[in-house]
């Protein structure tokens, strides 16, 4: 590896990020704040991005991969690639190095980008039902930048629309359905809530009738009435994770279907969801509210949820995304700062982070002091 300057001081990359100079402001960070130093370096990692020298992925693109921090557990990781003057991680042979350090392992890097589906572990399928490159409008989704991307990239033109569409998708994998922990439906684009039952239904047939006894789940925001949240309650193991994105400047942020829908919409659709049964969350991306905006919603939301929200860090790969970051969030401190508070706000519910459904949590191998375990699905529960 070539020497990497890491002397103290403010320095930011080209999208305005600031870059970890030293590994002595982590300890900084933990003593400052009673977070675990492995765990301020991995959220830094996430922020900040990777270098990989050998041009595995191509620069501002997004790279995934299960990797190993310290002498912590393998999981998974998507972070965007970065050039070496944007960054002091890098990945090279499997050896993962802040400057020439080694902190770490990585196996092989792979594009992470649009696609069909995917699997997270052996016991846990995402499907991305409809086009997601075709999705656009909120602008802190990467796939609002349509010149980010091209035809060698997007290869999510297989649509999942009838019943025998998804059949032959699962007969075509060779997937062992009846294995599967959970499924989950992770696009919008459906056009309206009645369409988001129906797609669920055609998923819990096709997945039922291969044994699938696991959790089927909806991530999105397009499901609001009580006689849709009625229906889903009929299928079981059913959970809803609302995508909320963030709590301010929603009209001017979101896309318009979603800037339409208020935080108290959210709230009055999670109450009902749980009233009936439905297990519900919300994902979050942290790094455009500010902290006190980020407490004050939570603080309203908590106790519409039966499980921890998933927050994620906010990724940069355009400079579109990086002119809507919060100012604080372009430093360290405030992610470190906005998990002390949600572990604050929900020290009262026995909740905790699912580290398997989230590749740029705000948590990882520690919740505040305590071990987050293992689980059969081969992650982090």
């Amino acid at each position: 590896m070539e020497n990497v300057n890491l002397e103290k001081g403010p320095h930011y990359n080209k999208f305005g990020i600031e870059v970890t100079q030293n590994v002595d402001y982590w300890r900084e960070i933990s003593e400052r704040y009673g977070v675990r130093s492995s765990e301020v370096a991995m959220i830094d990692f996430n922020r900040s991005g990777l270098c990989l020298p050998n041009n595995e992925v191509r620069q501002d693109f997004r790279v995934r991969f299960r990797g190993k921090f310290f002498d912590g557990n393998q999981s998974w990781y998507a972070l965007p690639v970065r050039g070496a003057e944007d960054t002091n991680f890098s990945a090279v042979f499997g050896e993962l190095y802040f400057g020439n350090d080694v902190i770490g392992t990585t196996d092989e890097l792979m594009l992470d980008t649009c696609e069909a589906s995917y699997q997270r572990g052996p016991n846990l399928l995402n499907l991305n039902s409809r086009s997601r490159s075709n999705c656009g409008g909120c602008q802190a989704c990467v796939h609002n930048y349509k010149n980010l991307y091209d035809e060698t990239v997007i290869k999510d033109d297989l649509s999942l629309k009838t019943l025998g569409d998804v059949q032959d998708f699962f007969d075509s994998r060779k997937l062992d359905v009846s294995g599967l922990k959970q499924i989950a439906v992770v696009t919008g684009l459906f056009s309206g809530e009645e369409n988001v039952v129906e797609h669920m239904k055609i998923v819990n047939c096709a997945a039922k009738k291969r044994g699938f006894t696991g959790e089927l789940m909806y991530f999105g925001c397009e499901v609001n009435s009580e006689k849709a949240l009625d229906e889903l309650a009929q299928i079981d193991n059913f959970a809803l994770v609302y995508a909320l994105d963030n709590f301010t400047k929603r009209e001017s942020l979101l896309v318009k279907t979603k800037s339409l829908i208020s935080v108290e919409d959210i709230k009055r659709t999670l109450d009902v969801a749980k009233s009936k049964g439905i297990q519900t969350t919300v994902s979050y991306i942290a790094g455009i509210d500010q902290v006190f905006e980020i407490g004050n919603g939570f603080m309203e939301l908590k106790d519409s949820l039966t499980r921890f929200p998933v927050v994620n860090i906010y990724q940069i790969q355009t400079p579109g995304q990086a002119k809507i970051i919060a100012e604080n969030a372009r430093g360290l401190e405030y992610y470190i700062q906005s998990r002390v508070l949600l572990e604050n706000i929900f020290a009262d519910k026995n909740m905790r982070p699912r580290r398997w459904e989230n590749y740029r949590p705000l948590w990882y191998d520690y919740y505040s002091d305590e071990k987050l375990p293992s689980n059969s699905y081969g992650e982090r529960e």
